[in-house]
């Protein structure tokens, strides 16, 4: 069951982003404690693959999704562990 932090997190980026591929693990379970965590989707791991990319290194993409993720990173968002990549930089054949 996703959270709907968890959901609200995914229709941005996708809308935003465009992927041809997106994963998101929601692992908010291991950070008992934290603030946020009750409810789900306060520390997510997401793997993402989109064009919007190409030309941005590492720390620009991770300032576009946080860019993105503003409002939801200043409220019920704790934490984000991102991979983000172009598909020229994927083999999806693989």
């Amino acid at each position: 069951m996703t959270s709907r932090v968890a959901q609200a997190v995914e229709d941005q980026l996708k809308e935003a982003f465009a992927p041809i591929h997106f994963e998101m693990i929601d692992n908010s379970w291991k950070h008992a404690g934290h603030a946020g965590n009750a409810m789900g989707g306060s520390h997510l791991d997401i793997r993402m693959v989109s064009e919007k990319f190409e030309g941005a290194n590492t720390i620009k993409r991770h300032r576009m999704v946080h860019t993105v993720l503003k409002e939801l990173m200043q409220g019920p968002v704790h934490a984000l562990e991102l991979l983000l990549k172009t598909p020229n930089e994927i083999n999806l054949d693989a």
